[in-house]
């Protein structure tokens, strides 16, 4: 059954239309309150398509690819932006990284009258009073810069955990070695994510055991090699680190005080920025483990082929395993373009220079503590062609302080 009601309009008096028609009819003439009324119900009834026709409306195919193409071109203008804005903020933390451990040093020297060494080795084989830094000792790791440093990091539970009456590579000390600490760690170089394991069947890496964390800033040793054989310019040797045309800040076993440092603290750099090793093998970049490549900077000057920072030669640093690194990228041309050569031949950790991954230099931090960017074009010396602009920054008495404000 259906009711059929009456149409209402709002007339003001609320009667219906069809009253309101006989009762126009009968009087024979429209008044004017009427005529306003029925144009009132004319206006709804048409305008009722409209709003029906309104609710269903939608973009086009046209106005749709438009709207797509101007958000993609926006996402086009953004992203460079952000990726830029998000760079700034990984290395404004690389430099307070740096910050935090350049105060460390300084509080170290502070307390102790020097600074730490840039590693520590044991006795040699035959118990020479020279430190042993060639193959027989890749097994007998001793404590480095960092570890020593890390009670003025806030570190002190950390620096407990090691028992340094072992090795560092010995098997009780795998927890503490394997630390990932963000003070250690540049959030620009994707590679520090994976730990350093030593290479089985490699004679310099095999004995370094599994487990080691990653780190991406080194001590600047000396220009010279980090080695006691003499026929490879041995900066590791007490008589030639002492050398004012060779040293650095800290070496190998020993280290400079602040008043040895004659070129002046602000004109000196004490630490350089590493990259971590882009294999798990490779053990550049690993902040527990001495050596020149995994915590330090040796023959990164005009005493060698690892030239300034980021050093593209092919056979730029000498680093334990080297050639198996190779391998795993296919070959060191490949290797070289990535921006991490090394000599195949593979050799101890005697020679690596600063590197990283930012774009166009590194960060270092100077004997003051004052953080500087130093470009991949700054002045570098041919081998054996003394001093560059690079040199005297790394030199610390060599009697020609460059100052910061000349690069």
């Amino acid at each position: 059954m259906f009711v059929t009601f009456p149409l209402t309009v709002g007339t003001g008096n609320g009667l219906p239309l069809e009253f309101m028609l006989q009762r126009a009819n009968h009087a024979g003439a429209e008044s004017g309150t009427l005529k306003r009324e029925l144009q009132q119900y004319d206006r709804v009834v048409a305008a009722r398509p409209a709003a029906a026709k309104s609710c269903c409306d939608g973009f086009t195919l046209v106005e749709l690819l438009v709207v797509i193409t101007i958000i993609g071109i926006l996402i086009a203008l953004l992203l460079p932006a952000v990726q830029s804005a998000r760079e700034a903020a990984r290395r404004l933390q690389c430099q307070n990284n740096f910050k935090q451990l350049g105060l460390a040093c300084l509080n170290y020297e502070s307390t102790y009258g020097v600074f730490p060494p840039a590693s520590h080795w044991a006795r040699s084989a035959n118990g020479s009073t020279s430190a042993d830094l060639q193959t027989a000792n890749q097994g007998n790791l001793r404590e480095n810069w960092a570890i020593m440093v890390l009670p003025f990091l806030e570190q002190q539970a950390l620096y407990d955990a090691f028992k340094l009456t072992l090795p560092i590579n010995h098997a009780d000390n795998e927890v503490p070695r394997s630390a990932q600490l963000s003070v250690m760690r540049c959030p620009t170089d994707p590679a520090n994510r994976t730990n350093y394991s030593g290479q089985s069947g490699s004679s310099h890496t095999s004995n370094h055991g599994p487990n080691w964390g990653r780190g991406n800033y080194g001590a600047n040793g000396a220009l010279g090699f980090q080695t006691i054989s003499v026929g490879t310019i041995p900066a590791a040797l007490p008589e030639h680190w002492g050398d004012g045309n060779w040293r650095g800040v800290m070496g190998a076993n020993l280290s400079c005080s602040m008043a040895d440092i004659r070129d002046g603290t602000s004109n000196t750099i004490m630490l350089h920025e590493l990259r971590a090793g882009i294999v798990a093998h490779d053990c550049r970049g690993t902040w527990a483990m001495s050596g020149a490549g995994p915590s330090s900077c040796w023959a990164h000057g005009y005493l060698g082929d690892a030239r300034g920072p980021n050093a593209i030669a092919l056979n730029s640093d000498d680093i334990g395993g080297c050639q198996a690194v190779c391998d795993s990228v296919g070959g060191a041309e490949e290797l070289q373009r990535l921006g991490m050569p090394c000599y195949p031949t593979s050799a101890p950790n005697i020679q690596a220079t600063a590197r990283s991954a930012h774009v166009g230099g590194v960060f270092s931090c100077f004997a003051d503590g004052s953080v500087h960017w130093i470009s991949n074009h700054i002045e570098t010396s041919g081998t054996s062609s003394y001093a560059s602009v690079w040199d005297r920054l790394n030199l610390s008495a060599d009697g020609h302080p460059v100052s910061v404000t000349s690069f």
